[in-house]
Order: C-alpha cells, then sequence, then structure tokens
C-alpha cells in the first residue's frame, strides 16, 4: 500500500478545518489539549460542530522557548507575544519574570518567529514558541523550558464524517 503525504502548513485548526471542508487535504492534524493550560477551545468547536470525526492521537512534550530578534532587544522588552495556549502555559514563568511586560495572543507559535524575524512584529518583541521554529528564523534564544510544568499537548488526526 503506498500513501502520498503531502504536508501544508496550516496555522490554525480554524484552517485545518477549513481545507478538509474544501477537500483540499483528507486528514488534518489539530491540538485538542494541553495537561497545564486545558481544552483547546478552537478546536472543541470545530469537533462541537460534529462535521468531523477523530481518527487518532498522539500525546506530545512541548518545550517552550522565550527568543528576542537579537541580543540587545532582549533586554527591557515591554510585549511578550505567543499562541494563547502557549502564554498560559509559560504564566508562572512570566510573571515571575517578566511581571511588567504586555502578553499578547498570537496565531501561532512558529508564525510569531517568522513575523519576528521579518519585521513584521517590533524587535523589541519577545516571543515564546520551539527552540527549533527560533533558531530556524535565527533568533536569540533568552530561555529554554520556560513552560510552569512539563508540558504535554494531545493532538488529534481529524477528518470529515
Amino acid at each position: 500500500l503506498k500513501i502520498n503525504i503531502k504536508k501544508l502548513p496550516l496555522t490554525t485548526s480554524e484552517c485545518v478545518a477549513r481545507a478538509l471542508l474544501n477537500k483540499e487535504i483528507d486528514l488534518g492534524v489539530i491540538a485538542l489539549k494541553n495537561n497545564i493550560a486545558g481544552i483547546v477551545e478552537e478546536s472543541d468547536k470545530i469537533l462541537k460542530s460534529n462535521l468531523f470525526k477523530i481518527v487518532d492521537t498522539i500525546e506530545m512534550e512541548i518545550s517552550h522557548c522565550l527568543f528576542a530578534f537579537n541580543e540587545s532587544s532582549a533586554i527591557n522588552p515591554k510585549i511578550i507575544i505567543s499562541h494563547p495556549q502557549a502564554l498560559k502555559q509559560c504564566e508562572k514563568y512570566l510573571k515571575s519574570n517578566y511581571p511588567n511586560c504586555e502578553l499578547q495572543k498570537y496565531i501561532d507559535t512558529a508564525k510569531t518567529a517568522e513575523d519576528l524575524k521579518s519585521g513584521f512584529l517590533n524587535n523589541k518583541t519577545l516571543i515564546i514558541c520551539s527552540e527549533k521554529a527560533g533558531k530556524e528564523n535565527g533568533l536569540y534564544l533568552v530561555s529554554k523550558n520556560i513552560a510552569d510544568n512539563i508540558s504535554r499537548t494531545t493532538f488529534g488526526l481529524i477528518k470529515l464524517i
């Protein structure tokens, strides 16, 4: 049995659902829940539409890192940006280490890295993303493993019913 797999970078659960509905993809992966931050509301809403079915799940450990545009921009940041789930998962760390920073929600952790590097985000901003995303974009690593506890996320492989 030969299976043709094509990976598409769909940044949100809504994008995955839309691609499934438009028959652009046969299967999609969405984050379902995290042991620290709880259920991913966007994914829960999609599943409650009764248009999709979970085919399989996998739980993965998630390691969040804090990145800056460069070393000098890591000094006295005013804003920290990331996906709402990542912000929740790192809440105690952020309150303890950056109590005066404004926390802003963003569509996707990897997208924050791309947008900081490209200049779309202010270079005085710190972001939370994976180590891989930060390094691929040439960003400055401020701190590793900043989640409040070991963070595990359950992902679901979904398809149309």
